[in-house]
């Protein structure tokens, strides 16, 4: 299926996790949500966490980050 906006060809991942998409994620007019898997037990991952304010995905994204990286200010704002 082609774009309908730039007529580059779809990709098959996005026709399968948006069924009835009419355009690339570049001509796409929706904002990306941020999704991050939510840890229930010791190591499993069991469920997923969807953030679609943008603002809220921002902040949740750099304290995702700044754990990974060993950085505190997301642990300091749990606090």
């Amino acid at each position: 299926m082609l774009c309908y906006n730039c007529k580059v060809v779809i990709p098959e991942g996005r026709l399968r996790a948006i069924p009835g998409t009419k355009t690339c994620v570049q001509c796409s007019t929706t904002e990306a949500w941020y999704v991050r898997p939510i840890i229930s037990g010791e190591s499993s991952y069991s469920e997923m966490e969807i953030i679609k304010d943008p603002e809220s995905a921002a902040e949740m994204r750099k304290m995702d980050n700044d754990f990974r990286s060993g950085g505190t200010s997301g642990a300091n704002k749990l606090k």
